[in-house]
């Protein structure tokens, strides 16, 4: 019986990846960086600590603190201005936040989280909110999403992960949780090996969908 919902943010509840996207490539473009579209879709998901390593390392170049903390400010601004919710969560978040317990698990930081949400008004769907301050180890690992169920007093097993990147599909399969791909950053052919079920858009889900992924049907 599945007991709670759990959403990764950015590209999956906020359309924010794409900011981080367009501004990271802009911003190594200038410092003599072209990024590839490969190594674009690699970085959905990632810390801008690691997604900033694996983009200098690659290229040879050693880790800087003062290059990450530029470039995540800047996409900060650029978001905070930007940021939209994905078309037609609101109406999920609404019927699942009346049945089910629902929880954020996001490797963006706390402060990156209240910007989003009081932008958009997510606050009212959620009754827990865990960023990459909560735990020691981000996503691919599985920390996150277990500590939210933990914190949920459900199990794994019990829990429904909404995920739009690789990198979160594996932390949630990892966990041992179902997993719903959006499609967003990725294609549905990439995102079908890592899921339980892929949706086009938010149309395409609803709570009787959710609890048949554990066994159970509300239609």
């Amino acid at each position: 019986m599945i007991k709670a919902v759990i959403f990764d943010m950015d590209g999956t509840i906020a359309d924010s990846e794409k900011i981080a996207q367009r501004v990271t490539r802009e911003f190594f473009q200038k410092r003599g960086i072209v990024l590839t579209r490969k190594e674009e879709k690699i970085m959905f998901g990632l810390t801008w600590k690691d997604l900033v390593k694996e983009i200098l390392s690659s290229r040879g170049h050693e880790y800087k603190q003062s290059i990450k903390n530029t470039l995540k400010e800047r996409y900060v601004r650029t978001m905070s201005k930007d940021v939209k919710a994905l078309p037609g969560v609101y109406d999920l978040l609404g019927e699942i936040s009346k049945n089910l317990k629902v929880g954020l698990a996001t490797n963006s930081r706390h402060r990156e989280v209240d910007i989003i949400f009081d932008k958009l008004g997510f606050h009212g769907y959620f009754n827990l909110k865990l960023a990459r301050d909560h735990v020691k180890k981000g996503k691919p690992d599985p920390e996150i999403y277990l500590k939210t169920a933990e914190t949920f007093s459900v199990k794994p097993c019990e829990c429904v992960v909404f995920e739009d990147s690789i990198i979160g599909l594996k932390a949630a399969k990892a966990a041992g949780m179902k997993r719903v791909a959006i499609v967003n950053t990725y294609t549905r052919e990439e995102l079908e090996p890592e899921s339980d079920l892929v949706i086009e858009c938010y149309q395409d889900i609803n709570l009787s969908k959710i609890l048949a992924l554990g066994g159970e049907d509300k239609s």
